[in-house]
């Protein structure tokens, strides 16, 4: 699913989105994975049997994520 797409299910924009993930990043919740999916398109389940390389990203949640998580 794309940036834009994900943002619309959420009810904003893709820069609006952008945004919120650049500050939860920045907030040590999240962090980029650097894994084979964050490098390839995404946009097919055989994701690592293309070769195309178009800035996909992957986020992962760190342990500062989790933890609030538990806390709600």
């Amino acid at each position: 699913m794309s940036l834009n797409e994900t943002a619309g299910i959420m009810g904003m924009s893709g820069q609006q989105l952008k945004d919120r993930i650049r500050t939860l990043e920045q907030m040590g919740y999240i962090r980029k994975a650097d894994t084979e999916l964050s490098r390839k398109c995404g946009s097919c389940s055989s994701c690592n049997a293309c070769n195309i390389d178009l800035g996909a990203v992957q986020y992962v949640l760190t342990d500062k994520g989790f933890k609030l998580i538990e806390k709600h």
